[in-house]
């Protein structure tokens, strides 16, 4: 299977199984990679399951991967205890935390560190990571656990909520499955938002107030069942486990997300991606940042965007438009005119969104925001898959040139 390529990576714990803290880091991640790479600790990489220098080992190797000069392009803050940090990346901001992970810092103080750092974040899109989850956002194997992350006490503050009050998208693992909410309104009692029932499930709409979780560690140790009153959740919009005759046991994925689509600050698009499988592509959706629902179609962010694009186009290029603004179907006749004219659009291209229209290099001419391509999973196993399959093309093409010569 070839992978997309991608431009950073945030893992969302449980590095190695077997208490290797090095592993990952010398036969998974690249020695000479161009990504970026982020990354939440599991419980598999803490004192619960490994000895205190072994879990000390794998918390300085994540400190150390995410500060050394490979990840030029994301300015992270971390905690002093490291296990909570706080990243820039591009117009992003990511937030990891460790809550209820052996030797890490306590819930209030993991509480405390979120609300300062997403309370400040001035980013379009805004990232919550963690390992474990809350009772309502697994879907079963493990029947004894509440809420994990933001405590089970009555006044304890949900970490989902507060995430949700900024807008912010929310990424767990810990359970091996993948499993998508609805866009929610309330997380601590499930509520789901009355705008995500008026589109279709392949549509997502975010904003102050309602956001989705997305529960993901299929990225290569085992993939789970789902049981109990859990997998049949109604705030479930796509779930993927092992199957009911094991079908999907070694279909290892992760979640491909490309924010900023076609340059815009406003809408992305995701993936979750299978190995071992002809059906590579299990779900996929479009996220737009909508902060008034009520009064705008997700629709119209892309005909806002696309008519933002044309009329910087015909600025720069001194074009003044005839048209009347009320004649709308002449409009976008001209503005389809100017695109075909002036970037030498296929006619396959012709048909595709208007969103995806412009190119990197049509980007950079209106001097928009390029895209960026983050993969989001837990576990390793599709990244050595990624790693293979560069070596394989690297070696096919050492070979070509040998023949040549």
């Amino acid at each position: 299977m070839k992978l997309s390529s991608f431009d950073a990576i945030l893992n969302l714990g449980d590095l190695d199984y077997k208490c290797l803290p090095d592993k990952y880091f010398t036969d998974v991640l690249d020695s000479k990679r161009n990504y970026q790479f982020m990354s939440v600790i599991g419980n598999h990489d803490a004192k619960s399951q490994c000895p205190d220098e072994v879990a000390k080992k794998f918390l300085n190797n994540v400190y150390d991967e995410m500060i050394n000069k490979k990840n030029k392009d994301i300015n992270c803050e971390f905690s002093e205890s490291k296990f909570m940090w706080s990243c820039k990346y591009k117009n992003m901001r990511i937030i990891g935390l460790s809550p209820s992970i052996k030797g890490a810092d306590n819930t209030k103080e993991q509480l405390r560190f979120l609300k300062k750092h997403l309370t400040e974040a001035k980013e379009d899109w805004k990232i919550c990571s963690w390992h474990f989850y809350d009772k309502y956002y697994h879907t079963g194997k493990y029947q004894e656990y509440g809420n994990i992350v933001s405590g089970d006490g009555h006044d304890d503050e949900s970490f989902y909520d507060f995430c949700k009050d900024h807008g912010a998208i929310i990424f767990s693992a810990h359970d091996h499955v993948y499993a998508r909410t609805n866009v929610m309104s309330k997380f601590k009692k499930p509520v789901i938002d009355e705008y995500d029932l008026k589109t279709g499930t392949d549509i997502v709409q975010i904003r102050e107030g309602a956001t989705f979780n997305i529960l993901n560690g299929v990225g290569g140790w085992e993939i789970y069942i789902e049981q109990g009153e859990q997998k049949d959740y109604s705030h479930w919009v796509k779930k993927y486990a092992r199957g009911e005759h094991n079908e999907n046991a070694i279909r290892f994925g992760g979640l491909f997300c490309k924010f900023n689509l076609g340059g815009n600050n406003r809408k992305a698009y995701c993936e979750f991606k299978r190995i071992n499988s002809s059906d590579k592509v299990f779900d996929k959706f479009y996220i737009y940042r909508n902060d008034s629902p009520e009064d705008i179609l997700y629709s119209e962010i892309d005909d806002n965007f696309l008519q933002a694009k044309i009329s910087a186009y015909e600025i720069k290029n001194n074009i003044k438009s005839n048209l009347n603004d009320n004649d709308n179907d002449s409009k976008n006749s001209n503005n389809t005119q100017i695109l075909n004219d002036n970037f030498n659009i296929s006619s396959q291209e012709k048909n595709k969104n208007s969103s995806n229209i412009f190119s990197i290099k049509n980007i950079l001419i209106f001097g928009s925001i390029i895209s960026i391509i983050i993969i989001i999973v837990g576990g390793t196993i599709i990244y050595k898959e990624a790693k293979r399959i560069r070596n394989e093309e690297k070696s096919n093409k050492e070979e070509s040139n040998e023949k040549k010569i």
